[in-house]
Order: C-alpha cells, then structure tokens, then sequence
C-alpha cells in the first residue's frame, strides 16, 4: 500500500512539473528559424554577421545586425536580422527576424509610419507589426504630447522597449530595407 501512494505521489509530481514546463514555454515566442537552425548540435555552423545600422531612440535604442548561418556539410543555410532593443536603464533583449519575414515587416513598419488619427473614431490608437519571434514596432497617439509617436520592442527573454520618434521609425525601416538588399545578394551567392 505505502509503494502504491509513493508511485501515485511521484506520478503525480512528474506530471504537475511536465504541464508547469509547456505553460512557461506557450508563454514565450517561438525560436526563429535561424534560432533553431543555430541550434543544431553534431554539426559545424559557420556564423557571419554584418552591421546594419543603429537608431538612438528618445528612450533608448535598436541595433540591427545581418546574419548567415550555414552547414558546409549540407551547405544550408539561414539568415535573418538580429534586432537588439537597448532601454536607457541598460536592460536589452535580442529577437532574430527571420529573413522570409523581412518584406512583412518593412510593409508593417511603412503602413504604421504613415497612419494619422483617421485610423479610428475613437480618441486613442495603436498600430503595430509582431513577427513571429516577439520583435514589435508600432505607432500611438500620445496623450501627453498630442503627437503620434513610436516604439521597438523585443520580447524573447525580457521585455526591453525604445521609444522613438516617427523620423527614427523611418530610418529603422530604411536600415531594414539595407540589411534585406544585403541578405539578398548573400542569397544569391548560393
């Protein structure tokens, strides 16, 4: 009798811990590709990494940085934009934008740069692009100010978030578009 409760308490205990671990693991944003492909284990991964460019925000700032993972085992590869949102009390975080997801975003970013308080009938607004990883940008209407303003924000492992004004909205776009037109000669090299 006792060996049966410590199998049913120990049962029971495995299976209380295995739904704790999915519930904290649904309460983030899936690995990019790129992320997961990186991941890989048994195999070389060469890494390159380029520049992109850096937008200080009001609050804080993003850093761009292109890059290509490939296997010369199979010579597969992934690329993307590694985006790092920088808050002004230090903390950052890190989200990798796949490049299949780079076109969606640039539309995004255009679309919300250009919204105005049409957009809604009601007093307030915000538009906003996620990718699939966790990496926001939006446009809001700010009360305080009266003025339609920004914000980046990366969200993998801490939410880490710029503030932006619309110019510096528009320059993370056209750094973006940079990163992608490089991206894509590498792609071509295949």
């Amino acid at each position: 009798m006792t060996l049966t409760r410590l199998f049913l308490a120990a049962t029971l205990a495995m299976s209380f811990a295995g739904t704790m671990a999915r519930a904290q693991e649904t309460n983030s944003y899936p690995k990019s590709n790129l992320e997961l492909f990186e991941a890989m284990t048994s195999v070389v991964i060469i890494r390159g990494t380029d520049e992109a460019g850096v937008v200080i925000g009001k609050i804080g700032g993003v850093t761009l940085r292109c890059r290509e993972s490939r296997d010369p085992g199979t010579n597969r590869r992934e690329s993307g934009v590694i985006v790092t949102v920088t808050q002004v009390e230090g903390l950052e975080d890190t989200t990798v934008v796949d490049y299949d997801e780079l076109d969606g975003l640039i539309r995004g970013i255009n679309y919300i740069s250009n919204v105005d308080w049409s957009v809604t009938s009601l007093s307030h607004f915000e538009a906003g692009f996620t990718t699939r990883s966790g990496f926001k940008v939006a446009s809001f209407s700010s009360r305080r100010s009266g003025t339609i303003e920004a914000f980046a924000l990366s969200n993998r492992l801490i939410r880490s978030r710029s503030a932006l004004t619309m110019a510096q909205l528009a320059q993370l776009r056209v750094y973006l578009e940079q990163a992608k037109a490089k991206l894509d000669v590498v792609q071509k090299a295949k």
